[in-house]
């Protein structure tokens, strides 16, 4: 049996709150579990259910982990069958495949639709094969259309006996007030991303650095980090600390345009029509990450992307911290309106470039300024 991958996350508040109380039978029968992405909500909803329908009803027990990676393995499945009945046929721990969890996450960039909460509620109907109790677990209930949500309504409004209904969700704004209101709330925050990076060293081998690039990139998600090409972490790296020093030394109309084009063309589009490139995408998160650490360093503050911290220092010393903050809320414009906004790419990195200019020519002067003077006394010495 695996080791539940989510057991340093979980440690965390709020959720041995939640354990004890399905370990005592008090859970509510319907709970939002809300956090943004990253945050192990899916995972405290599966450890839940196993909680309630292990034997035992402990936390940590081996009944209870063993349930925990059967109703995950169950999940993964039914999603590789596209739905069909797997038959029992999977070689997880366990009898089989378990029968009294649900759960409906979205398709990547698809919305969770009315058939199939329709399907996965008629499914939690009858009574529980073998535990106490069914389960029906909804993975980023934010991306339900309409339809969906209402359906979803209509089952907490009318719960049936022995089924409980956990909405995970990440913009819990997007959500009905009404379902809101019907849930107990409960707020999970993600892993930080020096968190993430000691997993992914712990777990999967990366290095120090590597592990540093990925997890400011995820920005907290470990599914999103370990989804990074790894080959390209540490260029990425690289590529956007050089991105980061123009904001302190400038970059010249020939070098800010070829850079411009190179970016423009550096990997493959995004699958969603004009979207930025993926690897543009991470590139630009991990500007913004390493400016706020320069700006941070500024301050005392350790920085957070770790990994090339000397490197980090060298780059800090160029600008004061206020200009670095300046250039990564320019990161975030350049970001959103390329991708929320589907922005023309070149222009908009092109006008990332020249703002960061703007913010090193004073920079720049008075270094030269300071030089020339050094210079003078030097020759009058």
């Amino acid at each position: 049996m695996s080791s539940r991958p989510s057991s340093d996350l979980l440690a965390a508040a709020p959720f041995p709150r939640l354990a004890g109380l399905a370990a005592g039978g008090r859970l509510s029968p319907s709970l939002l579990l809300a956090g943004p992405s990253g945050a192990p909500t899916a995972e405290a909803a599966i450890a839940l259910a196993a909680i309630v329908n292990s034997p035992d009803g402990e936390p940590d027990s081996k009944a209870t982990r063993e349930l925990e990676e059967r109703i995950r393995c169950t999940e993964e499945l039914a999603r590789s069958t596209a739905g069909r009945d797997p038959g029992g046929g999977w070689p997880g721990p366990g009898a089989g495949p378990y029968p009294d969890v649900r759960i409906v996450r979205p398709e990547s960039g698809k919305p969770i639709r009315v058939e199939e909460i329709r399907t996965a509620v008629a499914a939690t109907r009858s009574r529980p094969f073998e535990g106490r109790r069914r389960f029906l677990i909804i993975v980023e209930a934010d991306a339900m259309n309409p339809p969906a949500a209402n359906a979803l309504l209509k089952t907490l409004e009318e719960p049936h006996d022995r089924l409980g209904v956990i909405v995970c969700a990440i913009q819990e704004a997007a959500l009905l007030s009404t379902i809101v209101s019907r849930c107990q709330r409960w707020r999970f925050r993600a892993p930080t991303a020096p968190e993430v990076a000691a997993w992914l060293q712990e777990h999967h081998g990366y290095s120090e650095e590597e592990a540093a690039a990925a997890a400011a990139a995820a920005r907290g998600d470990r599914n999103r980090a370990l989804a990074l090409a790894r080959d390209r972490l540490l260029p990425l790296a690289e590529e956007a600390e050089r991105i980061a020093a123009v904001v302190g030394r400038g970059i010249p109309a020939p070098a800010r345009a070829a850079l411009t084009e190179r970016l423009a063309k550096a990997s493959p589009r995004s699958r969603k029509a004009g979207g930025p490139p993926e690897e543009l995408r991470t590139l630009l998160v991990l500007v913004r990450a390493v400016l706020r650490d320069l700006a941070a360093l500024h301050s005392g503050a350790k920085p957070l992307t770790g990994g090339r911290s000397g490197r980090l220092r060298q780059l800090a010393a160029l600008a004061p911290g206020r200009a670095f903050a300046e250039a990564a809320l320019l990161v975030e414009d350049a970001d959103r309106k390329m991708h929320h906004f589907h922005g023309n790419k070149r222009m908009q990195l092109d006008a990332l470039l020249l703002g960061f200019n703007e913010i090193a020519r004073p920079l720049v002067l008075a270094r030269m300024r300071n030089e020339l003077q050094q210079k003078r006394a030097a020759g009058t010495g």
